[in-house]
């Protein structure tokens, strides 16, 4: 499913008088992975999706990588309803991406795929994206945005208001 009928669908369901929640129940996450690739896609990234490494003997994988340089978002797709413990179960979300994007910076260098070879540094972004959250928000390092708010999270990380962290591409680095 394209992000145009995925976003098309949901606004018909809404406004048939459904919430959002009962409006998104009927897509998968892999729905809602596509449509963040294609958002991001459309506002000028190269997309990586389901980018599985090791480091430290352990495997790690992040939904949606996106690139534009200088920033590279590394990106936990939550498909969540509203549910109570919605804001721990985030929380603890946020603290597993911000370990995982350490992981990947320190990796870096070895990512060839990712035509970083001109680049001398790299604005990494960790970042969930939610369909239920409401406000953006930052938590233990990583930046939760409700996917509605995804154009304007665009528009604000090109002025470098989410540039917590700047790493060297040309070597392995430390978070």
């Amino acid at each position: 499913m394209s992000h145009t009928s995925f976003l098309e669908e949901i606004e018909k369901k809404i406004k048939k008088g459904k919430d959002l929640e009962e409006a998104a129940r009927d897509f998968s996450w892999q729905d809602f992975e596509a449509a963040v690739s294609e958002v991001l896609s459309a506002n000028g990234f190269r997309i990586f999706r389901n980018f599985r490494f090791s480091s430290n003997k352990r495997r790690f994988e992040i939904d949606v990588i996106a690139i534009s340089k200088p920033r590279i978002m590394l990106i936990d797709c939550k498909h969540w309803g509203i549910r109570l413990g919605k804001t721990s179960a985030i929380r603890s979300a946020a603290t597993a991406q911000t370990n995982r994007s350490a992981e990947f910076s320190k990796k870096l260098a070895e990512f060839v795929d990712f035509g970083l070879e001109e680049w001398k540094d790299a604005i990494i972004i960790p970042l969930i994206l939610t369909l239920y959250q409401e406000q953006v928000v930052e938590n233990d390092g990583s930046v939760v945005v409700p996917f509605f708010k995804l154009n304007s999270f665009i528009e604000e990380s090109r002025n470098g208001i989410f540039d917590f962290k700047v790493v060297k591409v040309g070597r392995i680095t430390s978070w």
